[in-house]
């Protein structure tokens, strides 16, 4: 059993006075990461441990694509000067694939993407990056492959937990293969000059790699396999299979599935989501019974290769004649639940849309409605880009909403358990500037802000713009109340929480004289772990929680509080 809880966190910040907060508190200003002459493409953003984050994009500033990235602060301040670092000016086509960012334990970025620098095909080359805007390996970096005759689109990387970087990407042979390598943290190769190739089964043609990192240095694979083509495939399936930190099947021989029911469209791009505890979320959408409809379904499987969700995934409607597209999900550690949210449209027309939202246990069953929840209601353009991310017992969600067929705004809201808008029962917007937008990307950090980027041409052809949303659902860092050093407080203290006795509602306060890592947990008398209230790094100052305890008995619990070397308890009874 676990207690309910809302945070109210104090945020006290220690900057000095030239480095205020870059980040603004109007959805009609957003935070620039570049605009400069030329367009700004396909933004990537990869959180820190700091509450900062990296940002990539392709930029034609200098007339060909070249790639760019920017290290923002936890205030929203451009670490790499105005407009970004230059990261590659190697030759790209005139049309671009998709790539991929990530940040690893140390904050330094790892960027993998595409060119044509030996001349052929396009081939896959990785990029790590210090905080200081330093070419760890090297000025041009590492190339993955040792094909350039082969066309090798869309590599994906994840981090492992080994603190190495395993890559993969699209083989275009015929039939199509998966491509794989591992870096090390100095850019060596750890599984041999070539990359490992996995092959379909006959003529099937393998597609949409993804990767994330699992334990013991291992990750997770995902990809689709067809046979026929792109545009008609058939006997679709989703791939799944583990890879040791050698590059070895784990689980089996041959690639489990996720899904192999053959109904999907071959422009469906699958997903793959951490559930940040060594296992994957496999989202996808299908049509399984030849209805004209899709419906979006969920994976979840388990770092031992459990499948814990129904067979082929659990659907989050099944409510006929709808398209049910573009999920994301978004799992709660502390309740074992998970979040679905998609765009839903009618098949015929598809004239109006909706956002609606689908609630799993632990084991997939369905716990709002099997039609889902509206959560944007019907009506109105199309929605797009859903992102979501959980945090304690509720899911933040953001997305690009239209307007019109070429504008849209990007808005966000947060929902509780029951199905409920948080945040003042709105939908907030997180850029309320009319224009065209896309390739929505966010991050959450580790003190439950999110930090979103899109591409966007409210100035010219297209920049790059961010926008931070703190978990309670205001625009930009909290600044109200900025102390100096000598007004933080001198020592850590957990106070006693008041009122007490409560029912269900107290407030329990704690402060601290540095940045720390903070966990608070709730026991009983038995000393059972009963809640995790915070488990997040916390800067200085102090902080105030308020909790609901209505799924607690009435009795006498214990919540204790531990900082660095810091640990104390104290007492709080439940009167009902």
């Amino acid at each position: 059993m676990h207690v309910m809880s809302r945070f109210l966190v104090l945020c006290i910040i220690v900057t000095p006075a030239s480095l205020f907060a870059q980040w603004s508190s109007n959805p009609n200003i957003n935070l620039t990461v570049s605009d400069t002459s030329g367009r700004q493409e396909l933004p990537k953003i990869a959180v820190t441990s700091d509450g900062g984050c990296y940002v990539s994009w392709f930029d034609t500033r200098a007339g060909a694509y070249r790639v760019y990235m920017q290290r923002l602060n936890a205030q929203g301040i451009k670490q790499w000067g105005e407009n970004g670092l230059l990261v590659s000016a190697n030759p790209q086509n005139t049309s671009l694939v998709d790539y991929d960012l990530a940040a690893d334990d140390s904050n330094y970025a790892v960027v993998a993407f595409t060119d044509i620098r030996n001349g052929g095909q396009i081939e896959p080359f990785a990029y790590r990056i210090s905080p200081a805007g330093d070419f760890v390996w090297g000025a041009n970096g590492v190339a993955l492959s040792t094909s350039p005759a082969t066309f090798q689109p869309n590599p994906r990387v994840a981090v492992t937990s080994d603190g190495d970087y395993v890559f993969t990407w699209i083989f275009s042979s015929s039939p199509r293969k998966i491509a794989l390598q591992k870096l090390n943290a100095a850019g060596q190769k750890q599984w041999g000059i070539d990359p490992i190739l996995l092959s379909g089964t006959g003529t099937e043609t393998l597609d949409y790699p993804a990767v994330v990192g699992s334990d013991t240095g291992s990750v997770i694979l995902m990809n689709s396999g067809y046979t026929g083509t792109f545009i008609n495939p058939a006997n679709y399936r989703i791939y799944a299979r583990k890879l040791s930190r050698n590059g070895v099947s784990v689980w089996n021989t041959n690639p489990d599935t996720a899904y192999g029911l053959g109904r999907v469209s071959g422009f469906f791009v699958p997903r793959l989501i951490s559930d940040g505890n060594n296992g994957a979320f496999f989202v996808w959408h299908d049509d399984r019974n030849n209805t004209g409809s899709s419906f979006s379904h969920v994976q979840h499987i388990t770092a031992a290769g459990t499948k814990l969700f129904p067979a082929n995934g659990a659907a989050g409607s099944t409510l006929p004649g709808r398209l049910h597209n573009d999920a994301w999900v978004a799992h709660t550690p502390l309740t074992g639940e998970t979040y679905m949210f998609w765009y839903e449209t009618d098949a015929a027309l598809q004239s109006s849309y909706g956002v609606y939202g689908q609630k799993f246990s632990s084991n997939g069953a369905r716990l709002w409605a099997d039609s889902g929840k509206a959560l944007r209601p019907f009506g109105g353009g199309q929605p797009s880009f859903i992102r979501s991310f959980g945090k304690d017992s509720s899911a933040v969600v953001y997305f690009l909403d239209g307007l019109t067929v070429t504008t849209n705004l990007v808005r966000g809201f947060r929902v509780d358990r029951n199905g409920n808008l948080l945040w003042g029962g709105t939908i907030k917007d997180v850029s309320s500037v009319v224009s065209s937008k896309g390739r929505l990307g966010g991050v959450m950090t580790q003190t439950g802000n999110s930090i979103l980027v899109w591409s966007d041409n409210r100035s010219d052809d297209n920049g790059v713009y961010a926008q931070e949303l703190n978990f309670n659902g205001e625009l930009g860092v909290i600044t109200a109340v900025r102390r100096s050093v000598s007004e933080l407080p001198k020592s850590f203290e957990l106070r006693q929480n008041y009122p007490n006795p409560f029912n269900p509602i107290t407030t329990i306060t704690f402060q601290l004289s540095t940045m720390n890592h903070v966990s608070l947990n709730v026991y009983d008398v038995l000393g059972r772990e009963v809640a995790v209230l915070l488990n997040e790094l916390k800067e200085a100052g102090t902080h105030q929680l308020t909790v609901d305890a209505s799924n607690l008995a009435s009795g006498v619990y214990f919540y204790r509080l531990r900082a660095g070397a810091f640990v104390d308890s104290k007492k709080m009874i439940v009167a009902k």
